[in-house]
């Protein structure tokens, strides 16, 4: 039997990549800077595969193996790859070929209609670039979750009624289109829905995500590039982000609503529910509702301790204290950095006050009602569920104790600790999203 595409990148040895690399930079001939994905150039890649070739699975591989810059942004499938006399790829050919296929997806498409001409416009002023086209990827040329956040507000503002489910499913403005197209004719009612889809497909269980303190959940986009492909991804987005809807009075009647949604799409536990920050209290509160109907529930922790506010405590805020004195000695310009941005959010409410504009300050109220709810949540019940802690490297082997300590005594199913790289507020980013993934591929297991 052959080996599988997986298992041949598997026995690469650090020597063959690299060798690998180099030899695609010279195939591409094309420097790295010149890959910036704001600019027009691309990789396209052409491709003659065997009858149970599986794409998506390919994909993930390739973005695993290589780097982001030197990973083709489109692929095409062709019956044969012509040659020239050298034995080398006729790179023409296979242009034309794709050509006459009407298959070839060419570099700018301008806009037409005039919900494509207004998405553009918000897209180029939001992004600060142009020309864009109606094919271009939103999240690869530069947008991430807050500018998506202002994305559907101006859209909302000039009456298209954008919201996340939409831009998650559909990236690029012409698919946009059609999509509002579609549902203008046929008369889709537009009722909000907590459930927005990061991934379809896949045999697994699904990965549930919570949305965080700031309200969105774009930031869980990057985990369908590095989570097994097989496995379903959808987020858990709070009523509350546009005009004229609910906004949950406690963690208690969100967790039932947001259990709701969850149900809806898998009726039977054991759940995958991954929580980060604010989210950590909606994921404790979920396990103790499961209990009650005897479900099981994984959740699983993005580098949080339980009960975030006893963090305050002078016992624990000692602890605290402490490590951050060791982490200051260590690394003091990255300590303070991390320090500033981690506590943006007493300073933000303050200037979008005064000088945010609408869309702004409808997040910030939002924002406000999450803080609240969340300081007023109770952590004293405990649950039959089992946590899955994604935890950095913390220098303090006190303060890690601490963080792991919090969830075991409220976990009667247990806990595991899966230790990741990177940073807390760096954990879905680039290059620790890679980590991150890996980590909670293993805790689904």
């Amino acid at each position: 039997m052959n080996p599988s595409l997986e298992e041949r990148i598997q026995k690469l040895t650090e020597d063959d990549r690299k060798l690998l690399l180099h030899r695609l930079e010279g195939i591409f001939n094309t420097p790295k800077e010149q890959l910036d994905p704001k600019s027009s150039k691309k990789i396209v890649a052409y491709m003659q595969v065997a009858e149970n070739f599986d794409m998506d699975t390919f994909k993930y591989h390739v973005k695993r193996t290589l780097p982001e810059y030197m990973v083709p942004s489109v692929y095409h499938l062709v019956p044969n790859v012509p040659l020239l006399p050298n034995g080398k790829a006729d790179k023409n050919a296979l242009k034309e070929m794709v050509a006459e296929a009407d298959d070839l997806e060419t570099d700018f498409v301008a806009p037409k209609s005039d919900v494509q001409k207004q998405l553009v416009s918000i897209w180029e002023e939001i992004l600060n670039f142009s020309p864009i086209s109606i094919h271009d990827n939103f999240f690869e040329i530069g947008g991430d979750s807050i500018l998506s956040i202002q994305v559907i507000s101006k859209a909302r503002n000039l009456g298209i009624m954008l919201s996340a489910n939409q831009l998650f499913e559909h990236q690029t403005i012409a698919e946009l289109d059609e999509l509002l197209s579609r549902e203008k004719k046929a008369k889709v009612d537009k009722t909000f829905d907590y459930i927005t889809v990061i991934r379809k497909g896949g045999n697994k269980r699904p990965l549930f995500c919570i949305h965080s303190g700031g309200g969105h959940v774009f930031f869980y986009h990057l985990l369908a590039k590095y989570i097994r492909p097989d496995r379903p991804i959808y987020a858990i987005q709070p009523s509350g982000l546009y005009k004229k809807q609910k906004i949950h009075a406690n963690i208690e009647e969100m967790t039932l609503d947001y259990l709701k949604a969850i149900k809806d799409i898998q009726p039977q536990g054991p759940y995958n529910v991954l929580v980060h920050c604010f989210s950590t209290s909606v994921g404790h509160e979920m396990a103790i509702q499961l209990s009650k109907t005897k479900e099981k529930i994984n959740i699983i922790v993005a580098d949080n301790m339980a009960s975030p506010w006893k963090a305050t405590s002078p016992d624990v805020l000692k602890v605290r204290i402490f490590s951050f004195i060791r982490r200051l000695f260590r690394s003091p310009l990255k300590t303070i950095k991390l320090f500033l941005q981690e506590r943006r959010y007493l300073i933000e409410p303050l200037k979008v006050k005064w000088f945010g504009k609408e869309y702004e300050k409808e997040l910030e109220r939002l924002k406000s009602n999450l803080r609240k709810i969340s300081l007023d949540y109770e952590w004293k019940n405990r649950h039959d569920g089992h946590v899955s802690l994604l935890l950095t490297n913390k220098p303090d082997k006190q303060f890690q104790d601490l963080i792991v300590n919090s969830w075991k005594n409220l976990a009667l199913g247990g806990v595991k600790v899966y230790p990741t790289k990177g940073e807390h507020t760096t954990l879905f980013e680039e290059p620790d999203v890679q980590f991150v993934s890996e980590q909670i591929d293993n805790a689904m297991q």
